[in-house]
């Protein structure tokens, strides 16, 4: 047994020798590449300094050559500046990196591991210059195919996220080729799962076509304020599986696409004006002519506010309640904003309170008379 014991921490200590002579041996030669091609080393840090200091100067110049060649049209040639800014900036960067690294003189395994590093970092740039511009693009062709030269931004939108998907996925697929797997057996493995991937993935497939759903009839824009039955706010995005509205409470509020298509949408960005529909009842003792002259000075003061429209102002006595006389009050606010309309409502109310109060009149509230029969002995 003690031999046993002996024999494995001998080999214990032959394997850490072993591995401490592979440490020293891969030391010795990094020793002997730094002293022998110290020059070089030096070069390529200058050069890798250089690309790094001068990147934004060197992307910011080339960017602005596109505004140059596009001056007939700046909008094409600040998208395509836009868009490639940053991405160049990026590439300066890796190109330092690949030239310096290439001056230091590595060996031939390293330097074809290099050079594959650098054409895949190239694919994933010139993919996200192409994300970036797919916006610009998508805009471009809708407007041109507007008659009102207005594009609709949630459809913009949309398109462009679309587009970039398809931009990013083509992209995938060239860095697995560049990476030296075989195509055709990844998308036969995924033929073979499609089954459970379309299974699982049917609620994002509704969600999508819902998208398309909306891109097409055009219900809302970005920006406008809307009603459903589940939903009250302000669109802020559209995206292939989710629309995000802003509530009057400042929460935002993710609606699957599938969900809204299927209900019904009231966009009230779309009205001309806000429309007011309102009834205040006077107590019973009000007699005719305060009544008369109530209806009057209402009606007058609604035709001479400037933020009433006079084409549709309705006031009449439109009849008798259990604990009132009713007056009914028509007229709409010339705004669609919901917040200058609730204060152009309150200003109309507090004018009809004054209208009221001056006439001698009250506003009836619920109330039940009760007679009390007393017999007589």
């Amino acid at each position: 047994m003690n031999d046993t014991v002996a024999n494995e921490a001998l080999d214990t200590v032959e394997e850490n020798l072993t591995f401490l002579g592979a440490i020293q041996k891969t030391w010795d030669t990094v020793v002997d590449v730094v002293t022998n091609n110290l020059f070089e080393i030096a070069l390529g840090l200058l050069v890798i300094a250089i690309f790094i200091l001068f990147k934004k100067w060197l992307s910011k110049n080339i960017a602005n050559i596109f505004t140059k060649i596009f001056k007939n049209n700046p909008v094409v040639g600040a998208g395509i500046r836009t868009s490639v800014q940053d991405p160049l900036k990026a590439f300066f960067v890796i190109f330092g990196f690949y030239v310096g690294f290439l001056i230091m003189g590595p060996p031939d395994n390293v330097v074809e591991g290099i050079n594959k590093l650098f054409r895949i970092c190239n694919i994933v740039l010139i993919t996200w210059a192409l994300a970036n511009f797919t916006p610009f693009i998508t805009s471009m062709v809708m407007k041109m195919e507007e008659t009102n030269k207005r594009a609709n931004a949630v459809a913009i939108k949309f398109v462009a996220n679309l587009l970039k998907i398809i931009i990013i996925a083509l992209s995938v697929v060239v860095i697995i080729s560049e990476l030296g797997y075989n195509i055709t057996g990844l998308i036969t493995g995924l033929g073979l799962g499609g089954l459970t991937f379309s299974l699982a993935a049917q609620s994002t497939a509704s969600n999508l076509f819902a998208g398309f759903s909306i891109v097409a009839d055009k219900p809302f824009d970005v920006g406008d304020y809307i009603i459903t039955p589940s939903v009250e706010g302000t669109v802020e995005d559209t995206t292939m599986r989710s629309t995000r509205v802003r509530t009057v409470a400042g929460t935002v509020i993710v609606m699957p696409n599938s969900k809204l298509v299927d209900e019904a949408i009231t966009n009230c960005s779309k009205m001309h004006s806000r429309f007011v529909d309102m009834t205040i009842g006077l107590t019973y003792d009000t007699d005719s002519a305060k009544l008369r002259n109530c209806i009057e000075d209402i009606k007058k003061m609604l035709s001479e506010h400037p933020e009433i429209l006079d084409d549709r102002i309705v006031v009449v006595f439109s009849g008798f309640s259990d604990s009132s006389q009713d007056i009914r009050i028509i007229y709409s606010v010339n705004t669609t904003a919901l917040d200058p309309s609730l204060r152009v409502r309150e200003d109309i109310n507090f004018k009809i309170k004054e209208i009221v109060e001056k006439n001698g009149a009250s506003f009836a509230f619920p109330s039940v008379t009760v007679y009390t029969e007393t017999e007589q002995a």
